[in-house]
């Protein structure tokens, strides 16, 4: 067993094995053994040396020693080339990942931490599918597949029909749909879309229960709009002016449009609706079954996720090296994609959801007849997996 001193979390894997940003303590039979890890910084020695201290694990020496110390460590750690991960003997457990959409530059956490072998390190080979929402849903909700990238809403439906699936770990923590115009629409809030011509990729998915949501928390009327099935034209439509405004992804269509020359305004329905984003979902089995797959998937891919946002551009040299087309001549596109993408990841405690939002989009989805029945949102998902 591991503990990391710095962030006082319990780490399974070998301490050499790990980076964090502090030291981990390896437990023997009679004695702790102190490994440096390769991220370590100041905030990580300075709560060692408390630590030490407090606990009086070396009695005879003052905090200041103990501090010194491991000033003179960090100076050798970080004089010394870090190691690279060591081999592992065990196979890996491949698992089956439901993606939803196409490979794209927002994929990129799960690139990195492939990359960085934080997938290996808990002993996962991953396998993506890439599909739609529904298929994520049926597949896993049918224990055919792992896991599944779904919303909260799809949660909330599947299991109105019984249908078991659990949302075990945040992604999205903004649900990221935005209605976008050109400026010289001038449409800036909601109540400016009464009368207007609006284009929604499709009467399905996370666009549609969006658009309901804020509809709905703003007491319009959806006879007030006149609502347009577009298709996933969102881009023409509104530089061709066949629509006022259009459903959008925030961190796809407006940046496409921005970097064509077009100023843009949105509405982002995360900002009126309380909607749960994109996040990793299993299924009870899974959860029962197989708990430590399952936490070591989010924890891997929570570290993917917290790297890209530390650093983007190392993270948009790992993308590319696996998906070669967001690089080249759509390496613009894809900078600026993911530049909007890692603001709506961003959170309080990264992978954890809020009961309160569950509670507001449970009611909202009975209230709009997206579910006919109350689903326990307790059941439907949880933060214990979440490091």
């Amino acid at each position: 067993m591991a503990i990391c001193v710095a962030c006082a979390h319990v780490l399974r894997s070998r301490p050499e094995q790990v980076t964090c940003s502090g030291f981990v303590f390896r437990k023997s039979v009679s004695r702790f053994l102190l490994v440096s890890c390769p991220e370590i910084n100041i905030r990580g020695i300075f709560i060692f040396a408390k630590i030490l201290a407090w606990r009086k694990i070396m009695k005879r020496f003052s905090f200041a020693a103990i501090f010194s110390s491991a000033i003179a460590l960090l100076s050798m750690s970080a004089c010394a080339p870090a190691a690279p991960l060591p081999p592992t003997n065990a196979p890996l457990t491949e698992v089956s990942v439901v993606m939803g959409y196409l490979p794209n530059v927002q994929y990129a956490p799960f690139y990195v931490a492939e990359e960085k072998g934080y997938f290996a390190q808990e002993g996962i080979k991953v396998n993506y599918n890439w599909g739609f929402e529904f298929d994520g849903v049926k597949l896993v909700g049918a224990n055919q597949a792992d896991f599944a990238i779904v919303t909260g809403d799809q949660i909330l439906q599947a299991r109105s029909q019984d249908v078991p699936l659990v949302y075990i770990g945040n992604w999205f923590n903004a649900f990221p749909i935005s209605v976008t115009s050109l400026a010289d629409k001038n449409i800036k809030t909601p109540q400016d879309l009464i009368g207007k011509k609006v284009g929604l990729p499709g009467l399905f998915g996370a666009s549609y229960t969006a658009w309901r949501a804020l509809l709905y928390t703003q007491k319009i009327n959806e006879q007030q709009v006149n609502v347009q099935n577009i298709g996933f034209t969102q881009v023409q439509a509104l530089s061709q002016g066949t629509v006022d405004a259009a459903v959008t992804y925030s961190n796809n269509e407006p940046v496409q449009l921005e970097l064509a020359g077009k100023r843009v305004n949105q509405i982002n329905t995360w900002e009126y609706a309380k909607l749960v984003g994109n996040g990793v979902a299993t299924n009870e089995a899974t959860l029962k079954n197989r708990p430590q797959l399952a936490k070591g998937f989010v924890r891997a891919l929570l570290r993917g996720v917290q790297d890209t946002i530390n650093n983007p551009d190392e993270a948009m040299q790992i993308t590319v090296k696996h998906l070669p087309e967001a690089g080249g001549e759509n390496l613009a596109t894809s900078r600026a994609i993911l530049s909007a993408s890692i603001p709506l990841w961003k959170n309080s405690r990264l992978g954890e959801t809020r009961l309160a939002d569950w509670q507001a989009m449970e009611q909202f989805m009975r209230d709009a007849n997206f579910i006919s029945t109350s689903v326990d949102v307790k059941q439907a998902f949880t933060n214990d997996l979440i490091p």
